[in-house]
Formats: C-alpha cells, sequence, structure tokens
C-alpha cells in the first residue's frame, strides 16, 4: 500500500514490476493530483482478491476483500492530517471509522499513513480488536515521518494494525527514496 500515490504514481510503477505478477489499483480517478490517493498492489499468490474503492475518509481508501484474506478487510488509507480545526475534526472522525472497522469480526488489517502515533489517545481508541504489527519486534518507535530526520528523532505515523493474536515474523523500517516517509515491510501470520 503506498499512501500519497494516484494514477499518475501507479502508471510510473508498473513498469518495474513487470514480470512480478502484481495487480494494481488506486483509489482515485485519472486526473487527480497523486497526494490524494493510495495505490494498493497485490501479488499473484494473493489469490482471487477484490477490491473496491471506499467512502467515509476526506482522501479516497481501497478496501481488499478475498484470496487470502477470506472474510477478512484489508482497508489501505491515509488519514486527514490534524492541522487547523476543520482537518482534526475530520482525523476524529476517520479515526473513529477505523475503530468501527477493527471492532468487526474477523478483525481487518488497516495499512498506511494514519497521521497518528500511540501518544494519541484516538488511534489507541480505534485499536478495537486489533494491534500494531511492530508490537514485539522492538521497532514499535522508529520514525516513519519525516525521513529526513533521524529515525530517533522522527515520528511513527505509519501503521500496519493486524487483528489481536497475529504473529510478527519479520517488521523493518525502509528508506525510500522520493518520498518524506519511511516505508514498513512486514510479514505477518493472521490468526
Amino acid at each position: 500500500m503506498l499512501p500519497e500515490g494516484g494514477t499518475d504514481y501507479r502508471d510510473k510503477l508498473v513498469p518495474l514490476l513487470a514480470g512480478l505478477g502484481y495487480r494494481s489499483w488506486v483509489s482515485t480517478d485519472p486526473g487527480t493530483p497523486d497526494g490524494r490517493g493510495v495505490v494498493l498492489l497485490a501479488a499473484e499468490r494473493a489469490g482471487d482478491v477484490r477490491v473496491r474503492r471506499g467512502t467515509g475518509m476526506r482522501l479516497r481508501h481501497l478496501e481488499l476483500t478475498g484470496g487470502v484474506l477470506g472474510d477478512r478487510t484489508l482497508y489501505a488509507v491515509h488519514t486527514t492530517a490534524p492541522m487547523g480545526r476543520s482537518a482534526t475534526a475530520w482525523w476524529h472522525a476517520e479515526l473513529d471509522l477505523i475503530g468501527r472497522w477493527t471492532r468487526a469480526s474477523p478483525a481487518p488489517v488497516v495499512v498506511g499513513d494514519l497521521n497518528a502515533t500511540f501518544d494519541h489517545a484516538p488511534l489507541r481508541a480505534a485499536l478495537g480488536g486489533c494491534r500494531s504489527a511492530a508490537a514485539g519486534t522492538g521497532r514499535g518507535l522508529v520514525g516513519t515521518f519525516p525521513s529526513a530526520f533521524p529515525r530517533w528523532l522522527g515520528i511513527q505515523i505509519d501503521h500496519v494494525l493486524v487483528p489481536a493474536g497475529t504473529t510478527t515474523s519479520h517488521f523493518a523500517v525502509l528508506d525510500v527514496p522520493g518520498t518524506d516517509h519511511r516505508a514498513i515491510l512486514t510479514r505477518v501470520h493472521l490468526p
């Protein structure tokens, strides 16, 4: 999942992945600035997945179901940055929406730029039946933003939330050129 990506970004990325068997989806229509969307990639081994554009957030998100997820949903999101009164209201509403998702059965996977750390009570309240994939890995406080700062000085606002009972076998925060965020690469085994 790539936040702040749209059709233009996806169209430049897909040729670099040629022959690797990835499918891709974009949350926004062509012509929409990349910063307003998310791009989602799925390997062929993910199986027969279905993707739809979600509503309820200021920035469009994607919802993936089926295949290896079964009845579970993976939400690829980018919440509003809480900068200013109206943006903060959107951010609270979006974290409330994530909280409704995480209280569903089966619990979902939520990935993306949540514009929040676990120091923010609204994010902690949104966990429901989920936890951070970083929990127990020793990398829960590695800064993902801004990438110009040292990892110990940045903040972790990019997250992979997984159902309680999930095992994280790999979790890494990676530097990626061309973005002000660091990437998260994780391998999880869902319950």
